[in-house]
């Protein structure tokens, strides 16, 4: 190979590594946290600026244990232990991603398992630029819901969980055009839930810049939870794409 192609074939090489590295807005599989410790809200890796956010008042609800799914992997654990000094704000556990824009799809995809629950747990699917993708719902019952409009608190039905499975819930958001499928694996009735091009919860105006903190995000938190440590969520990973999983 002569110099000249050595450099083209070179430039082609750290123009791949860098795309498929700019794929991922959060990448979080734990692999790099501490068993025991609560989970760095700094992720390790690329991508650069993703985090997992969180206030001390989660703290007794949060902690990284050896994986009960894959040998040798960590996972998550957000329990619904007590806590002390909770308001309507400091409760929420979040994925969040880095910035994105309305060009481009996201996915936003996690594989977890209930673990006991006796509380329902509340998921609030983040986009850009302030837009309010969706929000779901996992009831005590394995049962998981859609809210399809937030005004009245309609729900839909999606599926149930069998509490002993891990389950995985994929969201892909078109930004431009302000709408959403989801398709969710691993449930008791054994074939993949989808819904197509379901119209997101809010609409703000895509002229608008993108601000930092806008971020595309995954949030959590729990409502009427026992206030006992052994009812969880377990995450075994979470991401967020511009690439539409495998």
């Amino acid at each position: 190979m002569n110099r000249s192609s050595f450099f083209v074939a070179l430039t082609l090489l750290i123009l791949s590594l860098s795309s498929c590295r700019s794929t991922y807005l959060l990448k979080e599989n734990f692999s790099g946290n501490a068993i025991g410790s609560l989970p760095l809200q700094n992720i390790p890796g690329d991508p650069t600026g993703d985090s997992v956010s969180y206030t001390s008042v989660l703290h007794p609800r949060l902690g990284i244990q050896a994986s009960s799914v894959t040998s040798g992997s960590k996972s998550l654990v957000f329990s619904e232990a007590p806590i002390t000094g909770e308001t309507a704000f400091n409760q929420w556990l979040a994925f969040k991603g880095i910035v994105s824009d309305y060009a481009q799809p996201i996915w936003f995809y996690w594989t977890a398992k209930q673990r006991n629950s006796q509380g329902q747990l509340m998921i609030d699917i983040q986009g850009v630029q302030g837009l309010w993708v969706a929000r779901l719902r996992i009831l005590p019952d394995g049962q998981l819901v859609r809210t399809t409009n937030v005004a009245t608190g309609t729900r839909e039905v999606l599926g149930h969980f069998n509490p002993t499975q891990t389950h995985t819930i994929v969201i892909s958001l078109s930004p431009a055009a302000r709408t959403y499928n989801i398709t969710v694996f691993g449930t008791r009735e054994g074939t993949a839930s989808n819904r197509l091009n379901v119209p997101v919860l809010t609409e703000p105006s895509p002229g608008r810049p993108v601000l930092d903190f806008e971020k595309p995000a995954i949030y959590l938190r729990y409502e009427n939870e026992s206030f006992n440590a052994n009812p969880a969520y377990v995450f075994e990973s979470v991401y967020i794409t511009r690439k539409q999983p495998d």
